[in-house]
């Protein structure tokens, strides 16, 4: 059973959660405190899952209370609920809680981010990966690229355009522009699936803000993990990307999808990166433990943030696709083969046999044919 703790200083607002959540009491422990301390106290006689608080509370105020949820228990997820949507607000929240929902916030709206959080304890099952990742703030980003960034931000000259070309380059940009652009500040009806209109959702003004606060990336280079080359993944990343892109051109996809894998592509090997800045912390620091959880911990870490279920399981199943369930080339099958692909293309061999490609997986969908064609794209 799914525990989770609410917390609100206004006793209406909390009395109000608490009826409009008793249909799920088959399913959720839920238990409710009306301020930060007794909420602390609360968890330390009994752990939650899900911690669910209001921001605007007297003494410790939510990204406080959120962040030192973060610090006591990473392994708790952690939700935001908020009426205001001013940068301070942004900045705020963006330290501890994982998502952010507007206020008002319906009953609905409030049970299925609740439950597709919970979902996400069948994507990680080890405590203490979800732990690690719990724990994650902000993501590196090599030095040279934070400074483009910054000197864009800082060219009045510069347009979205200019600094969509610098964030779509990094993963730790292109999940933390994600993240914000579908959170509940915008009141978005669909969610934002391309860098693109991230960047233009999120807009230049916050955007500035967030990366001259540093709210949003780490430039201090926070790799632990002896030997990890930040540039060669994001570089890999990249190439994975375009060519998930290629492909689903080249096969008469969706523009959406093409899109959606070329996201997906930037984002593939993220978990790679919350190993090289979490390692110390996972419960075995070796390189081959990165190479077995990588994409959970990636997949997981996406789901926290909110983005989209496609992009998560696409990343969760990227090196078994079978396991996805798609029955015909998809999201996951696309990131799949562009993956295999870059790494044949980094290793020089540009007549690649498939080496990496799950066995049989092409053969199942009648797609095995297509291998030479997508050699030649790139």
């Amino acid at each position: 059973m799914i525990r989770i703790l609410f917390v609100d200083d206004d006793v209406r607002m909390l009395d109000g959660i608490r009826r409009s959540m008793q249909c799920m009491q088959g399913e959720w422990a839920m238990r409710f405190s009306s301020n930060a301390a007794a909420a602390l106290a609360e968890l330390a006689t009994q752990p939650a899952d899900v911690v669910v608080a209001d921001m605007r509370m007297p003494g410790v105020d939510g990204p406080e209370f959120l962040t030192e949820i973060k610090r006591r228990y990473p392994e708790a997820m952690r939700i935001m609920l908020s009426g205001q949507a001013d940068s301070d607000s942004i900045i705020r929240v963006s330290r501890g809680a994982h998502r952010y929902l507007s206020k008002p916030c319906d009953a609905l709206t409030l049970q299925a981010s609740i439950a597709r959080m919970s979902n996400l304890k069948a994507v990680l099952t080890d405590a203490h990966l979800a732990a690690m990742v719990g724990s994650v703030g902000a993501l590196p980003t090599p030095p040279k690229t934070y400074q483009l960034l910054l000197e864009c931000l800082r060219n009045p000259d510069s347009a979205i355009i200019d600094v969509t070309r610098v964030i779509r380059q990094d993963m730790a940009m292109t999940a933390k522009i994600l993240k914000l652009a579908n959170s509940g500040y915008f009141a978005i009806r669909e969610p934002v699936q391309t860098i693109d209109r991230a960047v233009a959702f999120v807009g230049m003004e916050a955007i500035s803000i967030l990366v001259l606060g540093q709210e949003l990336f780490d430039n201090k280079g926070s790799i632990t993990m002896a030997g990890f080359d930040l540039p060669k993944l994001g570089k890999h990343c990249f190439e994975t990307a375009a060519w998930a892109r290629a492909i689903a051109l080249h096969e008469n996809l969706s523009s959406k999808l093409a899109e959606a894998a070329f996201l997906a592509g930037v984002l593939h090997d993220v978990g790679r990166l919350v190993f090289a800045t979490r390692v110390q912390r996972a419960p075995h620091s070796l390189p081959e433990q990165m190479q077995a959880h990588h994409a959970a911990v990636g997949g997981y870490l996406l789901g926290l943030w909110g983005f989209a279920e496609t992009i998560v399981e696409a990343i969760v199943w990227h090196h078994m696709p079978s396991k996805c369930g798609e029955t015909r080339l998809g999201l996951c099958g696309l990131l799949h083969v562009a993956d295999v692909l870059a790494h044949a293309r980094e290793r020089g061999c540009d007549d690649t046999d498939g080496i990496g490609l799950e066995p049989g997986y092409l053969e199942s969908l009648g797609l095995a044919e297509k291998w030479p064609a997508w050699l030649k794209l790139r």
